[in-house]
């Protein structure tokens, strides 16, 4: 007989194994897996019929949940495999009736942390981005992965009432550069080299267990180059690049930057970021699929059988969840080429 598919959390609390506890209770839970610039989170929902989760068995906000999914028996019969979740903070409890429930939710970035916790005032001078941010890893007890050929240098930087990660955030987005904390990682990322990598998977509309599909493609706010002028020195000598890729978007509009830069190859790398913003929302596309644990954000897959949406894309957000049944939730952007 053929083992039946089947998805399981393990959760530990406080570093304490609450699975077998959680289990009889558990009604849904899901994981948010976002790409940058939001906190990922877990959320469990269990039946409170007796009265426990809301009582002696109600979690401490503030406590910690380190989470593992597993998929047993589901391309293979006796094949494990698992995701692991990373480690959270529970942040918000809710109880409701009837029917009794309670609901838990979590978040990768807490607000105890020295990241979230506190808006400070600091000032750098000749310094980089690489190293504000493993300062303030280092505060938040993280180590930092800084994965980018490019590491923006300043002349004086200031963070003026600002949260760590919302100035990191900025700097970040100033830079093209994305920003998020998995596990015990900061992690600071090139978009465009992880939109370069070889595609995980083909979601084929008449093979895959695709359940839901919604396409998007827009002309608004998308340009076919970006021209970047500076007028610098006394004399006010211009430096002045434009870019145009390959594949333009068939509109007639240039964006057009006035930042400082230092040479025509440094405005050229800033006129290429630049009409990277503003062209990488154009298509987006959201699908609801069988539960894969090789759906996390960052990864790129290829559509095919969708007509006009056909081609690569970048997971931007992965929503794992369970209730009727394992499934994966995705939110994908059609990969930018050449830039």
């Amino acid at each position: 007989m053929t083992k039946a598919r089947h998805a399981r959390l393990q959760v530990f609390y406080n570093k304490t194994d609450l699975s077998a506890d959680l289990r009889p209770h558990l009604l849904s839970w899901s994981y948010t897996d976002n790409l940058s610039g939001q906190a990922d989170d877990l959320q469990i929902t269990v039946e409170d019929s007796e009265q426990r989760w809301s009582g002696s068995w109600m979690p401490d906000l503030s406590a910690s949940l380190q989470a593992t999914l597993f998929r047993e028996n589901w391309d293979h019969e006796d094949r494990i495999e698992k995701l692991p979740l990373g480690t959270f903070e529970i942040d918000e409890i809710e109880v409701s009736y009837p029917p009794s429930v309670v609901s838990i939710k979590a978040i990768s970035v807490p607000e105890s942390s020295s990241l979230r916790g506190e808006k400070k005032n600091k000032a750098w001078e000749e310094t980089k981005l690489s190293v504000i941010a493993r300062e303030k890893a280092k505060e938040a007890k993280l180590s930092l992965f800084y994965d980018s050929p490019e590491d923006p240098k300043y002349d004086r930087i200031e963070q003026t009432a600002e949260t760590d990660i919302a100035f990191l955030m900025r700097l970040c987005n100033d830079a093209g550069l994305c920003l998020k904390v998995s596990g015990k990682q900061l992690v600071i990322f090139d978009e465009a080299k992880y939109e370069s990598e070889p595609a995980i998977a083909t979601l084929d509309r008449k093979v895959s267990e695709v359940k839901s599909f919604r396409g998007r493609t827009t002309s608004t706010g998308t340009y076919k180059a970006c021209q970047v002028t500076y007028f610098a020195g006394k004399d006010e000598k211009s430096i002045s690049a434009t870019f145009t890729p390959a594949n333009a978007p068939k509109v007639g509009r240039t964006l057009t930057v006035n930042e400082r830069v230092s040479s025509i190859a440094e405005a050229q790398r800033l006129a290429k970021k630049k009409l990277r913003e503003a062209n990488k929302e154009a298509t987006q596309v959201s699908i609801t699929m069988a539960g894969d644990p090789r759906m996390v954000a960052g990864v790129t897959v290829n559509l095919k059988g969708f007509g006009a949406f056909d081609g690569k894309y970048i997971v931007t957000q992965a929503v794992h969840s369970q209730q009727n049944g394992y499934e994966t939730s995705l939110e994908l952007r059609r990969c930018l080429e050449g830039y």
